[in-house]
């Protein structure tokens, strides 16, 4: 089914849509009117709300990433994981982090927008592991973005994992093995 929907995007994005209209219409039709006219066209007001807060929110992440992208910075979640459990083991930190030489700076930030909140940490890596892993179930806890991947980092005496888009651990480890070369 993953396939067939990244085969034909549009075709699957209609298909949802046709569903989520006749669900509608007939949620409508059963509990308010008895009108399959009125039911319709309450559906179908309905889906374009929806569409346009669905579009809202896609434009304001798009400029949120164009905004990061100039930066030379990504969203990214960490994590230590050796910490005490009950402290930040489990839990995915959401920020903004920063490759540069040797070092990740990360910014703790709130809301799709990305505003900081509190103080940013800069991580001396030592040693970064390529491997990545998907973030799925119980192992995605506070972290709301999908398709992200993690990997982990040795950084000032400790473990950290660091999840973020594929795109942007290409170019992190692309930073880091060039940095090694110097």
């Amino acid at each position: 089914m993953r396939t067939w929907v990244r085969q034909h995007p549009y075709l699957a994005l209609a298909f949802g849509y046709f569903i989520f209209l006749v669900f509608t219409t007939a949620t409508w039709f059963l509990i308010g009117s008895r009108d399959l006219v009125d039911a319709l066209l309450i559906a179908f007001i309905n889906t374009v709300v929806y569409v346009l807060l669905a579009l809202f929110q896609i434009r304001n992440v798009l400029k949120t990433k164009q905004r990061l992208e100039k930066d030379g910075q990504f969203r990214a979640f960490i994590r230590y994981p050796d910490s005490l459990p009950g402290s930040l083991s489990g839990i995915w930190n959401q920020g903004i982090a920063t490759p540069a030489a040797g070092t990740i700076r990360f910014q703790p930030a709130v809301y799709d927008s990305l505003e900081p909140s509190g103080r940013p940490t800069e991580f001396s890596v030592q040693e970064l592991i390529p491997e990545r892993r998907k973030i799925s179930g119980k192992d995605r806890k506070y972290m709301p973005a999908y398709g992200f991947r993690a990997i982990t980092l040795l950084a000032d005496g400790s473990k950290v994992e660091l999840a973020a888009s594929p795109e942007s651990l290409d170019r992190l480890v692309d930073i880091v093995k060039n940095e090694r070369r110097h």
